[in-house]
Protein backbone atom coordinates (compact mmCIF):
# COMPACT_ATOMS: atom_id res chain seq x y z
CA UNK A 1 0.00 0.00 0.00
CA UNK A 2 2.86 2.21 0.98
CA UNK A 3 4.33 1.59 -2.47
CA UNK A 4 1.11 2.63 -4.55
CA UNK A 5 0.87 5.97 -2.37
CA UNK A 6 4.61 6.86 -2.98
CA UNK A 7 3.86 5.79 -6.98
CA UNK A 8 0.57 8.17 -7.18
CA UNK A 9 2.92 10.94 -5.38
CA UNK A 10 5.20 10.69 -8.15
CA UNK A 11 3.29 10.88 -10.22
CA UNK A 12 0.92 13.77 -9.25
CA UNK A 13 4.44 15.65 -8.13
CA UNK A 14 5.38 14.93 -11.76
CA UNK A 15 2.06 15.93 -13.58
CA UNK A 16 1.98 19.31 -11.22
CA UNK A 17 5.42 20.03 -12.76
CA UNK A 18 5.09 19.54 -15.84
CA UNK A 19 1.56 21.80 -15.92
CA UNK A 20 3.57 24.18 -14.06
CA UNK A 21 6.72 23.92 -15.88
CA UNK A 22 4.49 24.67 -19.25
CA UNK A 23 3.16 27.53 -17.71
CA UNK A 24 5.92 28.93 -16.21
CA UNK A 25 7.02 28.75 -20.39
CA UNK A 26 4.49 30.06 -21.57
CA UNK A 27 4.37 33.45 -19.21
CA UNK A 28 8.14 34.04 -19.94
CA UNK A 29 7.74 33.58 -23.60
CA UNK A 30 4.89 36.18 -23.63
CA UNK A 31 6.79 38.48 -21.03
CA UNK A 32 9.73 38.45 -23.29
CA UNK A 33 7.57 39.00 -26.54
CA UNK A 34 5.60 41.74 -25.77
CA UNK A 35 8.65 43.62 -23.77
CA UNK A 36 11.08 43.21 -26.56
CA UNK A 37 9.87 41.95 -29.74
CA UNK A 38 6.73 43.65 -30.46
CA UNK A 39 6.74 46.75 -30.96
CA UNK A 40 3.78 48.34 -29.00
CA UNK A 41 2.62 49.52 -25.36
CA UNK A 42 2.25 46.03 -24.60
CA UNK A 43 2.78 45.05 -21.07
CA UNK A 44 3.33 42.00 -18.89
CA UNK A 45 3.13 40.78 -15.45
CA UNK A 46 6.69 39.96 -15.05
CA UNK A 47 8.23 42.58 -16.71
CA UNK A 48 6.34 44.87 -15.00
CA UNK A 49 6.99 43.30 -11.50
CA UNK A 50 10.87 43.65 -11.91
CA UNK A 51 10.13 46.77 -13.35
CA UNK A 52 7.91 47.95 -10.01
CA UNK A 53 10.51 46.33 -7.88
CA UNK A 54 13.63 47.59 -8.64
CA UNK A 55 12.17 51.06 -8.87
CA UNK A 56 10.77 50.98 -5.17
CA UNK A 57 14.25 49.58 -4.29
CA UNK A 58 15.87 52.85 -5.71
CA UNK A 59 13.75 54.89 -4.89
CA UNK A 60 13.58 54.07 -0.44
CA UNK A 61 17.65 54.60 -1.36
CA UNK A 62 16.94 58.16 -2.70
CA UNK A 63 15.13 58.94 -0.54
CA UNK A 64 17.20 58.71 2.16
CA UNK A 65 19.58 61.04 0.61
CA UNK A 66 20.51 64.51 2.12
CA UNK A 67 20.83 66.53 -1.84
CA UNK A 68 19.45 66.27 -5.20
CA UNK A 69 22.21 65.18 -6.83
CA UNK A 70 23.12 62.44 -4.35
CA UNK A 71 19.37 60.94 -4.69
CA UNK A 72 19.69 61.44 -9.05
CA UNK A 73 22.96 59.02 -8.92
CA UNK A 74 20.71 56.46 -6.84
CA UNK A 75 17.85 57.18 -9.49
CA UNK A 76 20.24 57.00 -12.47
CA UNK A 77 20.76 53.26 -11.91
CA UNK A 78 17.25 52.17 -12.17
CA UNK A 79 16.79 52.09 -15.68
CA UNK A 80 19.73 49.93 -16.74
CA UNK A 81 19.37 47.80 -13.44
CA UNK A 82 15.76 47.19 -14.74
CA UNK A 83 17.08 45.74 -18.26
CA UNK A 84 19.62 43.63 -16.41
CA UNK A 85 16.86 42.56 -13.68
CA UNK A 86 14.17 42.15 -16.60
CA UNK A 87 17.33 39.49 -18.31
CA UNK A 88 17.77 37.66 -15.38
CA UNK A 89 14.45 37.03 -14.10
CA UNK A 90 13.57 35.45 -17.95
CA UNK A 91 16.53 33.64 -17.92
CA UNK A 92 15.72 32.03 -14.24
CA UNK A 93 12.42 31.86 -15.39
CA UNK A 94 13.09 29.40 -18.07
CA UNK A 95 15.64 27.65 -15.95
CA UNK A 96 13.12 26.39 -13.59
CA UNK A 97 10.75 25.90 -16.34
CA UNK A 98 12.39 23.77 -18.13
CA UNK A 99 13.89 21.72 -14.99
CA UNK A 100 10.38 21.31 -13.93
CA UNK A 101 9.65 19.27 -17.21
CA UNK A 102 12.51 17.62 -17.32
CA UNK A 103 11.60 16.21 -13.38
CA UNK A 104 7.76 15.70 -14.85
CA UNK A 105 8.98 13.42 -17.58
CA UNK A 106 12.62 12.60 -17.92
CA UNK A 107 12.84 10.59 -14.65
CA UNK A 108 15.41 13.03 -12.79
CA UNK A 109 14.93 13.98 -9.68
CA UNK A 110 13.98 17.37 -8.91
CA UNK A 111 18.04 18.23 -8.27
CA UNK A 112 19.16 16.60 -11.29
CA UNK A 113 16.66 18.05 -13.19
CA UNK A 114 17.54 20.83 -12.62
CA UNK A 115 21.24 20.48 -13.04
CA UNK A 116 20.42 19.43 -16.26
CA UNK A 117 18.35 22.58 -17.13
CA UNK A 118 21.01 24.65 -16.18
CA UNK A 119 23.63 23.02 -18.06
CA UNK A 120 21.68 23.00 -21.13
CA UNK A 121 20.48 26.25 -20.59
CA UNK A 122 23.33 28.06 -20.36
CA UNK A 123 25.28 25.98 -22.92
CA UNK A 124 27.89 24.79 -20.15
CA UNK A 125 27.44 21.09 -21.05
CA UNK A 126 28.03 19.35 -18.19
CA UNK A 127 25.20 17.25 -17.42
CA UNK A 128 24.15 14.66 -20.51
CA UNK A 129 21.50 12.78 -20.78
CA UNK A 130 20.14 9.94 -23.41
CA UNK A 131 16.68 9.53 -22.79
CA UNK A 132 14.74 10.94 -25.96
CA UNK A 133 12.75 13.19 -23.92
CA UNK A 134 14.92 15.04 -21.81
CA UNK A 135 17.47 15.28 -24.78
CA UNK A 136 14.63 17.12 -26.81
CA UNK A 137 14.32 19.54 -24.02
CA UNK A 138 17.67 19.78 -23.64
CA UNK A 139 18.00 21.04 -27.10
CA UNK A 140 15.32 23.63 -26.26
CA UNK A 141 17.01 24.83 -23.11
CA UNK A 142 20.14 25.27 -25.13
CA UNK A 143 18.39 27.26 -27.91
CA UNK A 144 16.48 29.42 -25.74
CA UNK A 145 19.38 31.01 -23.35
CA UNK A 146 21.36 32.24 -26.48
CA UNK A 147 17.99 33.40 -27.82
CA UNK A 148 16.97 35.36 -25.12
CA UNK A 149 20.39 37.09 -24.97
CA UNK A 150 20.49 37.48 -28.65
CA UNK A 151 17.10 39.37 -28.40
CA UNK A 152 18.27 41.67 -25.26
CA UNK A 153 21.69 42.29 -27.00
CA UNK A 154 19.79 43.42 -30.37
CA UNK A 155 17.44 45.38 -28.01
CA UNK A 156 20.04 47.57 -26.10
CA UNK A 157 20.28 49.55 -29.41
CA UNK A 158 17.16 50.42 -30.45
CA UNK A 159 16.42 51.61 -26.64
CA UNK A 160 19.93 53.68 -26.19
CA UNK A 161 19.82 55.28 -29.82
CA UNK A 162 15.88 56.30 -28.89
CA UNK A 163 18.01 57.67 -25.61
CA UNK A 164 20.71 59.83 -27.35
CA UNK A 165 17.92 61.50 -29.57
CA UNK A 166 16.20 62.10 -27.00
CA UNK A 167 19.61 63.66 -25.39
CA UNK A 168 21.02 65.38 -27.95
CA UNK A 169 17.89 67.79 -27.97
CA UNK A 170 17.61 68.09 -24.73
CA UNK A 171 21.12 69.45 -24.61
CA UNK A 172 20.56 72.02 -26.91
CA UNK A 173 17.40 73.12 -24.59
CA UNK A 174 20.21 73.53 -21.89
CA UNK A 175 22.01 76.22 -23.71
CA UNK A 176 18.48 77.83 -24.99
CA UNK A 177 16.65 77.39 -22.31
CA UNK A 178 19.18 77.26 -19.14
CA UNK A 179 19.55 73.69 -16.59
CA UNK A 180 17.40 73.05 -15.56
CA UNK A 181 15.00 74.39 -18.27
CA UNK A 182 12.47 77.13 -17.57
CA UNK A 183 10.22 78.64 -20.15
CA UNK A 184 10.28 82.40 -19.29
CA UNK A 185 14.08 81.73 -19.31
CA UNK A 186 14.25 79.76 -22.61
CA UNK A 187 12.01 83.15 -24.19
CA UNK A 188 14.43 85.42 -22.38
CA UNK A 189 17.62 84.04 -24.03
CA UNK A 190 16.03 84.17 -27.33
CA UNK A 191 14.98 87.17 -27.01
CA UNK A 192 18.81 88.51 -25.58
CA UNK A 193 20.28 86.32 -28.59
CA UNK A 194 17.92 88.49 -31.27
CA UNK A 195 16.14 84.96 -32.09
CA UNK A 196 13.10 85.61 -31.06
CA UNK A 197 12.28 85.34 -34.79
CA UNK A 198 12.78 82.20 -35.13
CA UNK A 199 10.79 80.97 -32.83
CA UNK A 200 8.08 79.40 -35.30
CA UNK A 201 11.25 76.93 -36.28
CA UNK A 202 12.28 76.19 -32.78
CA UNK A 203 8.87 75.04 -31.31
CA UNK A 204 7.84 73.29 -34.80
CA UNK A 205 11.05 70.87 -33.55
CA UNK A 206 9.71 70.37 -29.85
CA UNK A 207 6.83 69.28 -31.76
CA UNK A 208 9.00 66.51 -33.16
CA UNK A 209 10.86 65.70 -30.32
CA UNK A 210 7.05 65.33 -28.75
CA UNK A 211 6.18 62.76 -31.06
CA UNK A 212 9.43 61.19 -31.22
CA UNK A 213 8.87 61.32 -27.29
CA UNK A 214 5.66 59.37 -27.37
CA UNK A 215 6.42 57.10 -29.39
CA UNK A 216 9.56 55.88 -28.23
CA UNK A 217 9.16 55.88 -24.29
CA UNK A 218 5.27 53.78 -24.68
CA UNK A 219 6.86 51.50 -26.97
CA UNK A 220 10.02 50.98 -24.73
CA UNK A 221 8.83 51.82 -21.36
CA UNK A 222 12.21 51.56 -19.54
CA UNK A 223 13.02 54.61 -21.12
CA UNK A 224 11.11 56.42 -18.70
CA UNK A 225 13.19 55.04 -15.78
CA UNK A 226 16.16 56.37 -17.79
CA UNK A 227 17.28 59.62 -16.85
CA UNK A 228 19.89 62.15 -18.18
CA UNK A 229 23.77 62.43 -18.21
CA UNK A 230 23.41 65.92 -16.11
CA UNK A 231 21.14 65.65 -13.12
CA UNK A 232 19.74 69.38 -14.27
CA UNK A 233 17.64 67.79 -17.28
CA UNK A 234 14.94 65.54 -17.39
CA UNK A 235 12.57 64.92 -20.11
CA UNK A 236 9.61 65.85 -17.89
CA UNK A 237 11.10 69.09 -17.03
CA UNK A 238 11.71 69.81 -21.01
CA UNK A 239 8.52 69.52 -22.46
CA UNK A 240 7.16 71.26 -19.36
CA UNK A 241 9.12 73.92 -19.76
CA UNK A 242 9.10 74.25 -23.89
CA UNK A 243 5.32 74.42 -23.04
CA UNK A 244 5.29 77.29 -20.43
CA UNK A 245 7.45 79.18 -22.71
CA UNK A 246 4.89 78.67 -25.58
CA UNK A 247 2.06 79.65 -23.37
CA UNK A 248 3.82 82.62 -22.41
CA UNK A 249 4.63 83.62 -25.95
CA UNK A 250 0.62 83.12 -26.88
CA UNK A 251 -0.45 85.00 -23.87
CA UNK A 252 2.36 88.01 -23.94
CA UNK A 253 2.69 88.20 -27.51
CA UNK A 254 0.26 89.03 -30.52
CA UNK A 255 2.57 88.92 -33.42
CA UNK A 256 5.09 85.93 -33.40
CA UNK A 257 4.65 82.25 -34.49
CA UNK A 258 1.07 81.34 -32.96
CA UNK A 259 0.46 78.38 -35.01
CA UNK A 260 3.59 76.61 -34.18
CA UNK A 261 3.17 77.32 -30.41
CA UNK A 262 -0.42 75.97 -30.40
CA UNK A 263 0.83 72.68 -31.86
CA UNK A 264 3.31 72.41 -29.41
CA UNK A 265 1.25 72.71 -26.36
CA UNK A 266 -1.34 70.37 -28.33
CA UNK A 267 1.72 67.86 -29.01
CA UNK A 268 3.53 68.37 -25.13
CA UNK A 269 -0.20 67.67 -23.78
CA UNK A 270 -1.12 64.51 -25.59
CA UNK A 271 2.65 63.09 -25.00
CA UNK A 272 2.16 63.84 -21.25
CA UNK A 273 -1.27 62.27 -20.94
CA UNK A 274 -0.49 59.11 -23.33
CA UNK A 275 2.49 58.50 -20.66
CA UNK A 276 0.79 59.11 -17.50
CA UNK A 277 -2.06 57.34 -18.49
CA UNK A 278 -0.57 54.22 -19.87
CA UNK A 279 2.17 54.09 -17.00
CA UNK A 280 0.93 56.43 -14.01
CA UNK A 281 -2.58 54.86 -13.41
CA UNK A 282 -2.45 52.12 -11.33
CA UNK A 283 -5.87 50.52 -10.89
CA UNK A 284 -7.30 46.99 -10.21
CA UNK A 285 -7.27 44.46 -13.55
CA UNK A 286 -11.13 44.37 -12.95
CA UNK A 287 -11.22 47.77 -12.77
CA UNK A 288 -9.36 48.93 -16.06
CA UNK A 289 -12.74 49.95 -17.83
CA UNK A 290 -11.65 51.41 -21.32
CA UNK A 291 -12.69 55.41 -21.57
CA UNK A 292 -16.36 55.31 -23.66
CA UNK A 293 -16.87 58.36 -25.16
CA UNK A 294 -15.07 61.59 -26.24
CA UNK A 295 -12.23 63.33 -23.98
CA UNK A 296 -11.60 66.90 -24.99
CA UNK A 297 -8.76 67.91 -22.43
CA UNK A 298 -9.66 71.19 -20.53
CA UNK A 299 -13.42 71.78 -19.46
CA UNK A 300 -16.08 73.02 -21.40
CA UNK A 301 -15.45 76.91 -19.07
CA UNK A 302 -11.73 76.49 -19.65
CA UNK A 303 -12.13 76.24 -23.65
CA UNK A 304 -14.67 78.98 -23.80
CA UNK A 305 -12.55 80.83 -22.07
CA UNK A 306 -9.38 79.67 -24.72
CA UNK A 307 -11.26 80.28 -27.95
CA UNK A 308 -11.59 84.48 -26.75
CA UNK A 309 -8.28 84.41 -25.58
CA UNK A 310 -5.52 86.48 -27.78
CA UNK A 311 -3.56 83.79 -29.04
CA UNK A 312 -5.97 81.42 -29.49
CA UNK A 313 -8.37 80.91 -32.57
CA UNK A 314 -11.41 78.38 -32.72
CA UNK A 315 -10.12 76.75 -35.38
CA UNK A 316 -7.17 75.99 -32.77
CA UNK A 317 -8.99 74.86 -30.11
CA UNK A 318 -11.22 72.90 -32.78
CA UNK A 319 -7.95 71.35 -33.67
CA UNK A 320 -7.14 70.31 -29.93
CA UNK A 321 -10.44 68.90 -28.82
CA UNK A 322 -10.13 66.12 -32.07
CA UNK A 323 -6.47 65.96 -31.74
CA UNK A 324 -7.32 64.50 -27.69
CA UNK A 325 -10.44 62.70 -28.31
CA UNK A 326 -8.41 60.63 -31.15
CA UNK A 327 -5.30 59.87 -28.42
CA UNK A 328 -8.08 59.49 -25.23
CA UNK A 329 -9.45 56.17 -27.52
CA UNK A 330 -6.78 53.56 -25.45
CA UNK A 331 -6.99 55.73 -22.14
CA UNK A 332 -8.92 54.30 -19.08
CA UNK A 333 -11.85 55.47 -17.72
CA UNK A 334 -9.89 55.83 -14.51
CA UNK A 335 -7.16 57.79 -16.39
CA UNK A 336 -9.53 60.22 -18.15
CA UNK A 337 -11.24 60.61 -14.48
CA UNK A 338 -8.13 61.72 -13.08
CA UNK A 339 -7.19 63.84 -15.74
CA UNK A 340 -10.21 65.79 -15.70
CA UNK A 341 -10.47 66.11 -12.00
CA UNK A 342 -6.88 67.58 -12.41
CA UNK A 343 -7.82 70.26 -14.59
CA UNK A 344 -11.28 71.30 -12.85
CA UNK A 345 -9.06 72.04 -9.64
CA UNK A 346 -7.18 75.16 -11.89
CA UNK A 347 -3.50 75.84 -11.46
CA UNK A 348 -1.31 75.88 -8.76
CA UNK A 349 1.26 78.49 -10.58
CA UNK A 350 0.31 81.60 -9.11
CA UNK A 351 -0.31 84.99 -10.90
CA UNK A 352 2.20 86.74 -8.64
CA UNK A 353 4.44 84.41 -9.77
CA UNK A 354 3.34 85.02 -13.73
CA UNK A 355 4.06 88.44 -13.38
CA UNK A 356 7.37 88.39 -12.03
CA UNK A 357 8.33 86.09 -15.07
CA UNK A 358 6.33 88.43 -17.72
CA UNK A 359 7.88 91.38 -16.19
CA UNK A 360 11.52 90.04 -16.51
CA UNK A 361 10.71 88.66 -20.04
CA UNK A 362 10.04 93.11 -20.68
CA UNK A 363 12.76 94.16 -18.53
CA UNK A 364 15.00 91.91 -21.31
CA UNK A 365 13.64 93.22 -24.37
CA UNK A 366 10.59 90.94 -25.01
CA UNK A 367 7.60 92.17 -27.37
CA UNK A 368 4.70 92.16 -24.69
CA UNK A 369 1.82 93.07 -26.55
CA UNK A 370 -0.68 92.38 -24.15
CA UNK A 371 -1.39 93.37 -20.26
CA UNK A 372 -0.35 90.66 -17.62
CA UNK A 373 -4.04 90.60 -16.35
CA UNK A 374 -5.41 89.61 -19.84
CA UNK A 375 -2.10 87.67 -20.34
CA UNK A 376 -2.41 85.73 -16.97
CA UNK A 377 -5.82 84.68 -17.68
CA UNK A 378 -5.10 82.93 -21.28
CA UNK A 379 -1.77 81.27 -19.96
CA UNK A 380 -4.24 79.96 -16.61
CA UNK A 381 -6.25 78.67 -18.83
CA UNK A 382 -3.49 77.19 -21.22
CA UNK A 383 -1.71 76.02 -18.59
CA UNK A 384 -4.63 73.91 -16.78
CA UNK A 385 -4.35 71.60 -19.49
CA UNK A 386 -0.95 69.96 -18.94
CA UNK A 387 0.30 71.19 -15.24
CA UNK A 388 -1.47 68.29 -13.47
CA UNK A 389 -0.20 65.64 -15.37
CA UNK A 390 3.37 67.20 -15.75
CA UNK A 391 3.47 68.19 -11.34
CA UNK A 392 2.11 63.82 -11.68
CA UNK A 393 5.07 63.00 -13.15
CA UNK A 394 7.95 65.05 -11.96
CA UNK A 395 6.07 63.58 -8.60
CA UNK A 396 6.89 59.88 -9.35
CA UNK A 397 9.95 60.07 -11.11
CA UNK A 398 11.64 62.33 -8.33
CA UNK A 399 12.90 64.62 -11.66
CA UNK A 400 14.87 67.83 -10.79
CA UNK A 401 13.15 70.40 -8.67
CA UNK A 402 13.11 73.02 -11.37
CA UNK A 403 10.96 76.00 -11.43
CA UNK A 404 7.50 75.68 -12.15
CA UNK A 405 7.21 72.16 -11.25
CA UNK A 406 5.76 71.32 -8.36
CA UNK A 407 6.44 69.14 -5.38
CA UNK A 408 8.33 66.06 -4.85
CA UNK A 409 8.93 63.23 -2.56
CA UNK A 410 11.28 64.68 -0.93
CA UNK A 411 11.82 68.30 -0.22
CA UNK A 412 14.77 70.04 -1.88
CA UNK A 413 15.87 74.03 -2.65
CA UNK A 414 14.67 74.72 -6.53
CA UNK A 415 16.90 74.97 -8.45
CA UNK A 416 17.25 78.11 -10.95
CA UNK A 417 18.92 78.25 -13.89
CA UNK A 418 21.59 80.71 -14.03
CA UNK A 419 19.71 84.05 -15.33
CA UNK A 420 20.50 85.52 -18.56
CA UNK A 421 19.03 88.55 -17.98
CA UNK A 422 20.91 89.71 -14.41
CA UNK A 423 23.61 88.96 -16.41
CA UNK A 424 22.26 90.81 -19.11
CA UNK A 425 21.48 94.19 -16.83
CA UNK A 426 24.77 94.10 -14.76
CA UNK A 427 26.51 94.55 -18.00
CA UNK A 428 24.45 97.45 -18.90
CA UNK A 429 25.01 99.03 -15.29
CA UNK A 430 28.21 98.31 -15.46
CA UNK A 431 29.59 99.85 -19.29
CA UNK A 432 27.37 102.88 -17.92
CA UNK A 433 29.32 103.28 -14.96
CA UNK A 434 32.10 103.24 -17.30
CA UNK A 435 31.03 105.50 -19.76
CA UNK A 436 29.99 108.06 -17.08
CA UNK A 437 33.05 111.23 -16.63
CA UNK A 438 34.38 111.00 -13.62
CA UNK A 439 34.49 114.54 -11.96
CA UNK A 440 37.44 115.05 -10.07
Amino acid sequence: MNEVQSLLLDLLSRSAATIFGLFLFILTTISLLRTIVVPRALGSVVSQSVAWSITRVHTFIASRRSTYVKQDVILAWNGPLIIVGQLLTWLVLYFFSYGLWMYGIGGFNLADALRESGSSLFTLGFADTNQVGPTILSFMAAATGPIVIALLISFLPTIYGAYIDREVTMSRLGISGGQPTWGPELLARLTLNQRLGDIATHMAAWTQWNGHLRLTHTTYPVLIQIRSPSPWRHWVIATLAVMDAASMHLSLNKSHAHAECTETIIDGTLTLETIYSSFFVRTRKLNRIPFVGRFFGAPTPLTHLLTNSPGYQPGAVAFEKAATADSARGFSAEAIHRMVQGSKDGIQLTKEEFVSAAEMLKECGYPTDVDFDTAWEQFRVSRSRYEFIAYELAYALDVVPAPWSGKRNTTFDTVWPTSANEIYQQEIKNTNTEDKPSTS
